[in-house]
């Protein structure tokens, strides 16, 4: 199996004209990681707590007296209550849960060493830009195509357990990611498309990245 195309030849002049996104998350996200819900949720109980220990106050009555200061019927009204907080708190933990859950099935009984360096980076050795993606062109290492298409689901379930900033790059990382794997005698060839076209350089950019960091892994062992 012969690349028709270099990926790396056909997008690198376009890679490198891009400007960074001065955004913190990138083109694509599939949103908040497990450990920015937890964050979330802290940030959110937090919160709660210190509307529950600051009453409202009325800061002068006129009498002076201070008992009058803390009043028994609040005169102000929030949108941001207790309840308010301690309910976001709960869908964000409920959202880290499930990432979690998501990993368990995905990678349940693999070794660590399975399960953090993509597959395309592995095994990928050429691709090439179609209209709306990318085809990158594995090894026969990269296994049967039930094989690959259950390795790349666990890695890109464990990516929601790691920050964005370390993943970014990886185009199994998008959202709305469609993946199709096909083998053959010399090897395997993975599809993925976007169906947002506005992300479809994004895609080929971090594809034409992959290759590239596989490549300088080969070229250490």
């Amino acid at each position: 199996m012969r690349p028709t195309r270099s990926l790396l030849s056909v997008l690198a002049l376009a890679a490198c004209a891009t400007a960074p996104d001065p955004t913190p998350r990138a083109p694509g996200s599939r949103g908040l990681r497990a450990s920015e819900h937890i964050e979330s949720a802290r940030d959110h109980e937090e919160q709660a707590r210190q509307n529950a220990s600051y009453p409202d106050t009325r800061s002068d009555d006129g009498t002076g007296r201070a008992d009058q200061l803390l009043l028994a019927t609040p005169w102000t009204r929030r949108w941001d209550s207790t309840e308010d907080h301690l309910r976001m708190a709960q869908v964000h933990r409920s959202a880290a849960a499930q990432i979690d859950e998501e990993f368990e099935q995905a990678c349940d009984g693999r070794a660590e060493n399975e399960i953090t360096m993509s597959p395309l980076v592995k095994y990928g050795f050429g691709g090439s830009p179609t209209e709306d993606g990318v085809v990158i062109y594995l090894r026969p290492e990269a296994g049967n195509p039930d094989k690959l298409m259950a390795d790349m689901r666990c890695h890109r379930a464990w990516m929601m357990l790691q920050p964005i900033a370390t993943m970014d790059m990886c185009p199994l990382d998008l959202e709305g990611l469609s993946v199709e794997a096909r083998g053959g005698k010399e090897g395997v060839t993975v599809t993925l498309h976007v169906k947002d076209r506005a992300l479809v350089p994004e895609l080929q950019k971090r594809a034409a990245h992959d290759l590239e960091q596989g490549a300088q892994l080969g070229k250490m062992h």
